[in-house]
């Protein structure tokens, strides 16, 4: 998924302003959505697998990542809307709705693992739910 050409709405509840964590993986996701190499190499361990379960898919290292979001589907996202963000040590979870301007509606979950509980830690693994 691509939002280069256009600007994707982005929907937070409330709240998810007191943990800085909860930030980074919603900064990631966005990162992740509009292809934003920069904040990927940023806050994603060089060493990261990505779990995409539904495709069964698994992606391992900071480049195969960038190299994988750029071969994907380069639909038009119209917004993201996040449900929840809850970390928790080491891990966290994110979930909502990805609504591309097709109509079409992804909802999704993706667990995270860093690679330590610091605020410096980096993500190590996401595991990728997508219904």
């Amino acid at each position: 998924m691509n939002n280069s050409q256009n600007k994707m709405k982005l929907i937070i509840p409330k709240g998810c302003d007191n943990a800085p964590r909860k930030q980074i993986v919603i900064d990631f996701t966005v990162a992740i959505l509009k292809q934003q190499n920069e904040i990927i190499k940023e806050y994603a361990d060089e060493s990261i697998i990505w779990y995409q379960l539904k495709d069964n898919k698994k992606i391992e290292g900071q480049c195969s990542l960038i190299t994988a979001l750029q071969d994907e589907n380069n639909s038009i996202i119209d917004y993201l809307e996040i449900y929840h963000v809850i970390t928790h040590g080491k891990f966290a979870s994110i979930n909502g709705v990805i609504s591309l301007a097709n109509g079409t509606k992804i909802d999704f979950c993706d667990v995270y693992v860093f690679s330590n509980a610091a605020k410096s830690g980096k993500i190590k693994e996401i595991k990728s739910y997508r219904l």
